[in-house]
């Protein structure tokens, strides 16, 4: 009964953490796809921009994330902001830590999205906030 006993227990410990290692596994996976230049666009792939000529990029890292607006025609950028981001299983967190002087309203905010990957394209849906956003992968680090 005692040498059962172990042995249940060891199965059931060896599971946990076999189980606890794949989805390390599948988050690291799924974060490599985040690393890289996006482009926001629309759900077919291409650029979306303002009335004004502007153009949102995303600069993702292994540690941190980017937004920058480009003024393409001028050759100009601005509205940047960044910070810190987590990747859980199809949670995808960005904590806002830095922004330019005209977006200090956003900064220490925390924005969770549902993410789907679909070839070079990443779709994110707010959780509890607005953003409905396309991204379209132009340059992998």
């Amino acid at each position: 009964m005692k040498k059962l006993l172990i042995t249940s227990a060891f199965t059931l410990s060896l599971v946990f953490l076999l189980s606890s290692f794949s989805k390390v596994q599948a988050s690291t996976f799924e974060k490599s796809k985040l690393i890289g230049t996006w482009e926001q666009c629309d759900s077919l792939g291409n650029s979306v921009e303002t009335g004004m000529g502007i153009t949102k990029y995303k600069i993702i890292t292994p540690e941190t994330f980017t937004v920058i607006q480009g003024y393409k025609e001028k050759g100009i950028f601005g509205g940047i902001f960044f910070g810190s981001y987590l990747l859980e299983n199809d949670i995808y967190t960005e904590i806002l830590t830095y922004t330019d002087p005209q977006m200090l309203s956003i900064k220490g905010t925390k924005n969770l999205f549902y993410i789907v990957f679909d070839n070079d394209l990443m779709h994110i849906n707010g959780i509890n906030n607005p953003y409905k956003q396309v991204w379209k992968k132009v340059v992998k680090l």
